[in-house]
């Protein structure tokens, strides 16, 4: 009879036993939303300050959000808001060009700060953020929420205990389609626009999470009319295992990440950086030669349960937030399950791959 393949629980906590801080957040939109709406359904942090351009829009945001804590508080000022009694940390919502010039007033004000991925535009700004964090004392945390995911880190842990042999390939895309509009944040260069940062982030962190980061980097892309990327095809190499990213605003893809070895693979399903599920196939494992597998099923696979979301949506930002939470109230600096030299491999990589395909940013002249 064959024997079944056993895989690991996970090792992230609970979000929900994290402890609560009070949050600020900077441009309340979509993504603060989501943000937000999942800190206060999922974990014990709650929203004490909201900070915008507009007053109106901080204030409408804050009304949408009142808790058990109260309605936050409205600023259009950022030093007015970062003086707020008792925040203790701060979330950068803003789009990517932003995040560097907000997320350093935050530290320079010895706030911890969670930035919306990606970190920065490029490697040199997060490094600098990094170093600025270190100086002050304060936590900085790129909010990779992929990487702090249940599902993330058993397949991990699967990769590392050998069950599918060496690692000899990472294969990852995610495309999607967006009508050309140059008036869109996607094509605005000024806005760091283009697939790769905020598409193509994540095929790659996958493949740097799987096996690390590549010592060799090609690709290939073409640039829209607004002087982004549009589509780029990307291939490294770290040791002997080979990465293929596909990344794209010009085409849907089917946004699913493997990673092959040499005893097995790993299938991960349909937008796989969002709370998923996973297959584990291990090759001609069985008493007669056949192959076995095993599933990983989010929902059925935690240890602990979640609240049902009201709108079917998943609470995947939980597990980034608590990761903050727990690391700030602990005095620690970076996160170790995402951390600094996480978020600079990827960054060195978008770097090299915008040198290849021609994309330079407002500012990166020099």
């Amino acid at each position: 009879m064959t024997a079944p393949l056993t895989l690991p629980a996970t090792t992230v906590p609970d979000p929900a036993e994290a402890p609560g801080l009070r949050w600020g957040v900077i441009a309340p939109g979509g993504i603060a939303r989501n943000f937000i709406g999942t800190m206060h359904a999922a974990t014990a942090s709650r929203l004490v300050a909201v900070c915008s351009r507009s007053l109106e829009r901080a204030q409408v945001f804050a009304g949408d959000f009142e808790s058990d804590a109260g309605c936050a508080h409205a600023y259009a000022n950022i030093d007015e808001f970062l003086a707020h009694e008792g925040l203790e940390a701060v979330y950068v919502a803003s789009p990517h060009a932003q995040h560097f010039a907000l997320a350093k007033k935050v530290l320079e004000a010895g706030i911890p700060v969670v930035i919306e991925k990606p970190m920065t535009l490029n490697a040199d700004q997060a490094r600098e953020l990094f170093a600025l964090g270190r100086e002050k004392g304060a936590y900085v945390q790129e909010a990779m929420w992929s990487c702090f995911m249940p599902h993330y880190d058993v397949i991990r842990q699967v990769i590392e205990s050998g069950v599918i042999g060496e690692v000899t390939a990472v294969i990852a895309d995610h495309c999607q389609y967006f009508p050309f509009d140059p008036e869109h944040r996607l094509y605005a260069p000024e806005l760091g626009g283009g697939a790769l940062l905020d598409l193509g982030v994540y095929p790659l962190a996958f493949a740097h999470w799987a096996a690390g980061s590549p010592k060799q980097v090609h690709a290939t892309g073409t640039l829209t009319a607004t002087g982004v990327d549009e589509m780029v095809s990307i291939s490294g190499l770290s040791g002997r295992t080979v990465y293929a990213v596909q990344t794209g605003l010009g085409a849907r893809s089917s946004v699913e990440a493997h990673v092959l070895g040499t005893r097995g693979k790993i299938d991960v399903d349909s937008w796989f950086f969002m709370p998923n599920s996973f297959t584990v196939t291990q090759f001609e494992a069985g008493d007669n030669g056949e192959d076995v597998t095993e599933r990983f099923t989010y929902e059925d696979s935690l240890p602990y349960a979640l609240p049902e979301h009201p709108d079917g949506g998943n609470y995947g930002m939980a597990f980034e937030i608590a990761e903050a939470a727990r690391n700030i109230r602990a005095g620690k600096l970076e996160s170790q399950r995402w951390g600094e030299r996480d978020t600079l491999a990827v960054l060195e990589v978008m770097d090299r791959v915008r040198e290849i395909v021609g994309v330079r940013y407002p500012g990166e002249e020099n």
